[in-house]
């Protein structure tokens, strides 16, 4: 199979996939499940997204690792073949507007007081930073990740982050999109690709459809490591000068590799309500440190509640001249989605499912729902 493509056939995962549209309760049988509502319009979801409701948000509390989590040594020698994608630089010429929607909260002193850290208790290493210079955040690759806002009913409006993925597809955690089978789908989701301090200098894109795995959805939405934290939203395409344009041609996106977290390294894009209190996008690289038990792998960092679906890029920026050599060389790929960590300041570190069947399976089935979904 080539590597741009994705499978033209597949079987489901032992897990089951679930899909739903906006509102859709949750299916307890192995099948999927998709409803049409009469308020999933785009102007329904942005109208609610007004300055208060976006200034009031919070950032979505990382799930905890639970219990005695089995980690095994990272094993060097190879595994189940990756599939693969590659990504894509955007393709509309769209001016960044910094214009903010409304005034950010002030960053508390407890966020303040957080500084970058290199290695903690747990001894993974890694790099935290803010991007530099700030205005690279509206440049690819970066302005493909964002911020993820949504509400849990009866809890209020949260956010979580996400990545472009394909030409109308956004990528992140399963525990952003649904709180498992006694809870079900979140709702009004908006993704606001390369959010900073109140702005979105790309436009906010409302949802039409959301999928997760039946390894999250069918679970109690609290228990980490999960095999499958993985979710898939498609966005409305907007009219932009006049033309209609699908948000990967105004922000690009990312290629993605299956199996290939460990060993490897990552970029680790996220906005951490710990740092800057969220407002800025933030920035982790970092090599694999250690699997965790089922099927995901631990990475050093000092990202918190709000990163949750953030994405684990390999190779990430632009290549150089004469830069050929290396054995895996595929560049932008999502190799992983912020899925746990501690809340504790000492040991330091995420985890993210590892890429596998069920993330192929939900990403071929937002990719066959829509003509134009992905290339």
């Amino acid at each position: 199979m080539k590597s741009n493509k994705l499978r033209k056939s597949f079987a489901l995962s032992i897990a089951t996939v679930l899909a739903v549209l906006p509102n859709a309760a949750f299916a307890a049988q192995p099948v999927f499940k998709e409803n049409v509502t009469t308020n999933s319009s785009a102007d329904s979801v942005e109208k609610y997204w007004n300055a208060t409701n976006l200034a009031n948000a919070k950032s979505l509390d990382i799930p905890i690792p639970k219990g005695n989590v089995a980690r095994p040594a990272v094993s060097t020698t190879g595994g189940t073949s990756p599939v693969s994608g590659n990504g894509k630089a955007p393709t509309a010429n769209v001016t960044a507007d910094m214009k903010p929607l409304f005034t950010p909260q002030a960053a508390n002193s407890a966020s303040a007081g957080v500084q970058p850290n290199n290695v903690g208790t747990a001894g993974a290493h890694f790099t935290s930073s803010r991007v530099i210079p700030q205005s690279a955040d509206v440049e690819y690759p970066y302005r493909t990740a964002g911020k993820l806002f949504f509400t849990i009913p009866g809890e209020g409006n949260f956010v979580c982050s996400a990545s472009v993925l394909r030409p109308r597809i956004v990528a992140t955690a399963g525990h952003c999109v649904h709180g498992g089978k006694s809870k079900g789908f979140y709702s009004n989701f908006l993704f606001i690709p390369s959010y900073r301090d109140g702005a979105a200098p790309y436009g906010k894109w409302s949802w039409s459809w959301v999928i997760t795995t039946g390894e999250w959805a069918g679970g109690d939405g609290q228990t980490v490591p999960n095999a499958a934290d993985f979710a898939i939203l498609e966005v409305k395409d907007q009219t932009i000068g006049g033309k209609v344009r699908k948000i990967g041609e105004v922000t690009g996106y990312l290629g993605y590799q299956t199996q290939s977290l460990i060993p490897n390294h990552a970029t680790i894009l996220g906005y951490p309500g710990n740092l800057d209190n969220g407002e800025k996008m933030h920035q982790i690289t970092a090599g694999s440190f250690r699997t965790a038990s089922p099927n995901s792998a631990e990475y050093g960092s000092d990202m918190r509640g709000g990163s949750s679906g953030g994405p684990w890029i390999q190779n990430f920026g632009v290549p150089a001249t004469g830069q050929t050599n290396g054995l895996n060389s595929g560049g932008n790929r999502l190799i992983g989605i912020t899925s746990y960590g501690p809340t504790a300041v000492g040991p330091l570190y995420q985890g993210s499912s590892i890429l596998n069947n069920s993330f192929l399976d939900i990403l071929n089935k937002a990719c066959t729902r829509k003509a134009g979904n992905c290339p």
